[in-house]
This record gives C-alpha cells, sequence and structure tokens, in this order.
C-alpha cells in the first residue's frame, strides 16, 4: 500500500484536521481579551502537526502491515478465507460475509460432488443393469430359441431401464414439464398393468383392482404413470409366482389413498426407513437374482412430492409389501403449492 494511497483513503480525516486547526486559528487571531503571543501560535501548530504526523506513521505501519497478511492470503493456493484479525467493525463485518459466502459456496460444492457421484454411481449400475436383458436378447436370437413372448419381456425391460434414466435426468427440471390436471386413478393403473402383463402372466401373478372408475385425483398423468409404474414393477420383482398384488382406494378426511399390496418377500424391518434413499438396495436388492438399482423408489417419491403427494411403506418381512401414494385434497393441496 502506498503513502499517496493511504493519504487518499484519510483524506476526509486530514480535512477534518485542517478545518479544525483554522478554527482555533481564527479563534486565536480574532480574540482581543485573550491575546496570544506569535510564538506560542507557531508552537500549537507544530505540536499538533508533529502528532497528526506521529499518528499517521503508526496508523499507516499497522494497515500495511494487515495488508501484508491480506495479500499473503491472496497469494496462497490455499484459497480457505483464513483472514487476520480485523481491524475494525468494518472488517469484522466483511469477514463474517465473506465467511458465510464461503460456507454457502462450499455447501454447494458438495451437494454438486454428492450428486456427481452419486449420478456416476447410478450410470455405472443402469448400464450393468440394461447390458443383462440386452445379452438375453441376443442369446435368444442366436441359439434360435427366441419367441415373441420372451423378447418382448427383455425388450420392456429395456424400455423400464431407459425410462427410469430419462425421468431420472428430467427429474430437477420437473417444474418445466408436468400439468395438474384431474386423473382418473383406474385408468393409470390399467395402464401400468398392461405395460407390465408380460411378467404378470409368467409369473402367474394375481391382480385384484378394487379402485372405482369414478375416483380422480388432482396429478400429472404422465409423472403419476411413472411413480405407479416403479410401485408395480417393485411388487413384481419381490413377489413370487403364484403370488397377487391388490390395488385398493381409501377415502380419508384430507386425503386420498392408493394403495398397492403385494404378498411378496417384503422389506426387512432395519431397512425399511432407508429405503426411500437414492441408490439404497437394501437387503434384498443385494441378492444376485433380484439386481436393484436403488433409484426407482428414490424417484418415485421425489416426484411424488413435487406433486404435492408423498408415499409410505409398511411391510412386514416375508408377508409382502403395501406401497401408498397420499393425495392430498384440493384445498390442502392448493395449501402445500403455497408453501
Amino acid at each position: 500500500m502506498s503513502f499517496i494511497k493511504y493519504l487518499r483513503e484519510n483524506l476526509r480525516l486530514l480535512v477534518f484536521y485542517s478545518l479544525l486547526m483554522t478554527f482555533i486559528l481564527l479563534i486565536i487571531c480574532f480574540d482581543r481579551q485573550n491575546r496570544v503571543l506569535a510564538s506560542n501560535v507557531f508552537y500549537i501548530i507544530f505540536v499538533s502537526f508533529f502528532m497528526l504526523i506521529i499518528y499517521i506513521s503508526i496508523d499507516y505501519f499497522i494497515k500495511v502491515k494487515h495488508i501484508k497478511k491480506l495479500l499473503l492470503v491472496k497469494d496462497s493456493e490455499d484459497k480457505t478465507p483464513i483472514l487476520p484479525n480485523a481491524l475494525d467493525y468494518k472488517d469484522e463485518i466483511y469477514a463474517s460475509i465473506i465467511q458465510a459466502l464461503y460456507e454457502d459456496f462450499l455447501s454447494v460444492t458438495n451437494g454438486m460432488e454428492t450428486d456427481f457421484k452419486e449420478n456416476g454411481e447410478f450410470m455405472t449400475a443402469w448400464v450393468h443393469e440394461i447390458k443383462t436383458p440386452i445379452t438375453t436378447s441376443k442369446l435368444l436370437l442366436e441359439s434360435g430359441e427366441a419367441n415373441t413372448a420372451s423378447l418382448k419381456e427383455e425388450l420392456e425391460k429395456i424400455e423400464d431401464y431407459v425410462e427410469k434414466v430419462l425421468y431420472y435426468s428430467r427429474s430437477n427440471d420437473f417444474s418445466e414439464d408436468y400439468i395438474v390436471s384431474e386423473v382418473c386413478i383406474n385408468k393409470i393403473i390399467k395402464e401400468s398393468i398392461k405395460k407390465h402383463s408380460i411378467i404378470f402372466i409368467k409369473k402367474h401373478i394375481k391382480v385384484m383392482n378394487k379402485v372405482p372408475e369414478s375416483i380422480s385425483v388432482d396429478t400429472d398423468k404422465k409423472w403419476l404413470l411413472f411413480i405407479i409404474d416403479q410401485l408395480i414393477s417393485n411388487s413384481l420383482k419381490y413377489t413370487n409366482e403364484g403370488g397377487s398384488i391388490m390395488f385398493r382406494y381409501i377415502e380419508a378426511e384430507k386425503e386420498v389413498l392408493l394403495v398397492i399390496e403385494d404378498t411378496g418377500i417384503g422389506i426387512k424391518s432395519e431397512d425399511i426407513n432407508r429405503i426411500f434413499q437414492k441408490s439404497f438396495t437394501g437387503f434384498n436388492g443385494r441378492n444376485e437374482s433380484l439386481k436393484a438399482t436403488g433409484m426407482g423408489l428414490y424417484l418415485s417419491r421425489k416426484i411424488a412430492k413435487k406433486l404435492g403427494h408423498y408415499i409410505t411403506l409398511e411391510s412386514e418381512y416375508g408377508k409382502g409389501t403395501k406401497a401408498i401414494i397420499h393425495f392430498l385434497k384440493w384445498n390442502d393441496y392448493y395449501e402445500v403449492t403455497k408453501m
């Protein structure tokens, strides 16, 4: 920091000092009753000016030393804002602002790093998962044992995996891609059952749809279909041959509930609270014959939340699972969207 720059920064102090000394000298000169010797006047001017020089020198030295410390932080490879102690209250405020900005930056950066890592893990798992039906399809074609039903089943698996990754990529830009309207739940269920019809038939799984045709909810049809697809896909994956999946409807005072209940293997109690976490597969998902990416339920809950719904799971290991979609009634839904 140059001395000229220091003087510019302290210009107001110098102007104030000059005005103050001028005022004192004018008082002395024009006061006829209190005559002061000229030598004393010069003495007052000299002493006050000398004290000003001492003050400026000390202050300049302190500030130059402080600025050198700041420059060392600036030129350091470690950009962590470990700043020297503030000289005044203004510097304390600046330091607190910088610290807050740094913490926000760290939070955003860590979040991005976590998302990037999780995205990488998801894509790696997804690639391994989608290779299975592709390889199976090739083997069926090469062996000459391929039939329409088996090939269609493998193609539907590929379609499901592709759809999952597409919805995953769109989930962060959700606000640009949804329209809320009255949607008939029964039609969505039937559409999803039709999509998975080959697996229902192959595993001889019984379907019981007890949702009335007249029941409608306020939601987005495309995103709700994806949610129900994921819940049905999970039920089919973890339900043994000859089992059943039932769809029920419950109307409460403030919400409408869609219950998807299966007779599958259920979820272990230690997994139930983590089942909606990103990339969490749990005990069942680690089974070699029941491979899972841990993204279906995570995406379902994330999308449901953005639609103003929410999903809960009830399960007893070895006896089956209930997946429940909670649709808030319109008044309550409106309150949620205002939050």
